[in-house]
C-alpha cells in the first residue's frame, strides 16, 4: 500500500469511530463509581489485543465474556450490537489495519513500564489529597491517528488510543499525512506524561461559558503543576512536551511573550480563532520568530507555580478553583 492509499485507507476508517471511539461529551467532567479497585497494581487492559488475537467466529462471544472490562461512556463496543460486531470483524481482518496493530505489538508488546509510572502517579496525586476513582485503564488501535484524541479520561477510565505512539514507525506512508511536529510528539516517551495530563485536565475546573485566553492559560497550568507534583522526576520539557531548544527558547523569551499578550489585550479575549496559536499544537507560535509552540500554556504554568508558592493551597484547592483572574492576582506574576 502507497501513501495515498494508507492515507485514503484512513480517512475512510472515520466510519468505524461509531465502533471504536472516543466519546466527545463528558470528557472533561469528573466521573463517579462506586467500585473499588486495586490501587497498588494499576492493569491496563489491552483491548486491542482482545480484538486482533480473537478468531473472528469468536469475536463477539470473547468480547461478551470481557465485557465488564472494557464497558464505559469513553467506547462504543457493544458485543450484543450484531451489525456493530460484523464491522468489527472487518475492522480487525483489514489488512492495513493489521499492520498497524502488528507495530503496536512490536513496540508494546508489554507496558508494564507505564503501569508502574501510572501506579507511582497515582499514589502521589491521592497522598496530594486528589480524591481518585479510576476503575479501568484501556488500551485500543483506533486506525485513526488523530493526535488530539491519543488519550482521554472522564473520572472512572483512562482510556489510551496506543497506534498513535507507533506513528513513527510509519515514515514509508509518508508518516500517514502527519506533519512533522506532530511525528516527534508521538513518542512512547510521552505516553506516561500524557495519560497523567488527561487525568489532570479532568480534575481542572475550567469555566463552562465564554472562557478567556487567560481560563485556557491557568487550566493548562493548572494540568501541568498537576504534572510537577505527581510525576516530580519527569523533565519539564517533557510534560510540556518541547524539545530542549524550545523549552530554552521560552525561559529566554518568557517576559516578551507575557509583554505581547498584555500590551494586546489578549489575556480577557474570549474569541478563540484570535488567541488559538498561543494555546494549540503547531511548529511555533506564530507572533514570534522561531518560538517555541503553545508559548500560552507554559505562562499559564508559571503562574501557577507563583500561585502555589504564595498562597499555600492544597493540589486539590488549586484543581478546584475556576477563578483564572484570581489565581493571576494573586501569583503576582511579572517575569522579567
Amino acid at each position: 500500500m502507497d501513501s495515498m492509499d494508507m492515507k485514503r485507507y484512513t480517512l475512510g476508517i472515520v466510519t468505524l469511530l461509531t465502533i471504536i471511539s472516543f466519546c466527545l461529551v463528558g470528557c472533561h467532567r469528573k466521573g463517579a463509581s462506586n467500585q473499588q479497585h486495586d490501587k497498588d497494581n494499576i492493569s491496563l487492559f489491552r483491548l486491542e489485543k482482545l480484538i486482533f488475537d480473537t478468531p473472528a467466529e469468536q469475536l463477539q462471544q470473547v468480547l461478551q465474556q470481557h465485557y465488564s472490562d472494557y464497558a464505559c461512556q469513553l467506547l462504543n463496543v457493544n458485543p450484543g450490537d450484531a451489525q456493530l460486531m460484523s464491522q468489527m470483524v472487518g475492522f480487525a481482518q483489514d489488512e492495513s489495519v493489521r499492520e498497524i496493530y502488528d507495530s503496536v505489538q512490536a513496540r508494546f508488546a508489554n507496558l508494564y513500564w507505564l503501569e508502574a509510572e501510572l501506579t507511582e502517579a497515582m499514589k502521589r496525586a491521592e497522598k496530594a489529597g486528589i480524591e481518585l476513582d479510576y476503575q479501568r485503564y484501556i488500551t485500543f488501535v483506533s486506525a485513526m491517528f488523530d493526535y488530539d484524541f491519543r488519550v482521554a479520561a472522564d473520572g472512572s477510565t483512562l482510556l489510551i488510543a496506543i497506534d498513535q505512539y507507533v506513528l513513527p514507525c510509519f515514515e514509508k506512508y509518508g508518516y500517514i499525512g502527519t506533519p512533522m511536529y506532530i511525528v516527534r510528539l508521538c513518542d512512547s516517551a510521552y505516553l506516561a506524561t500524557d495519560c497523567m495530563a488527561a487525568v489532570g485536565r479532568n480534575l481542572a475546573a475550567f469555566p463552562e461559558k465564554e472562557p478567556t485566553m487567560l481560563d485556557y492559560m491557568i487550566a493548562e497550568g493548572k494540568t501541568l503543576y498537576f504534572l510537577d507534583q505527581v510525576m516530580p522526576r519527569k523533565a519539564d520539557s517533557l510534560k510540556i512536551r518541547y524539545t530542549i531548544e524550545q523549552m530554552e527558547w521560552m525561559k529566554e523569551n518568557e517576559a516578551n511573550v507575557w509583554a505581547y499578550f498584555v500590551q494586546n489585550k489578549m489575556l480577557f479575549d474570549k474569541d478563540l480563532n484570535h488567541f488559538n496559536n498561543f494555546i494549540d499544537e503547531a511548529p511555533k507560535t506564530n507572533a514570534f520568530r522561531n518560538s517555541a509552540p503553545r508559548t500560552a500554556q507554559y505562562i499559564g504554568w508559571q503562574i501557577v507555580r507563583q500561585y502555589m508558592q504564595k498562597s499555600k493551597v492544597s493540589l486539590a484547592e488549586l484543581m478546584e478553583e475556576s477563578n483564572s483572574q484570581k489565581i493571576l492576582d494573586a501569583s503576582g506574576y511579572h517575569p522579567k
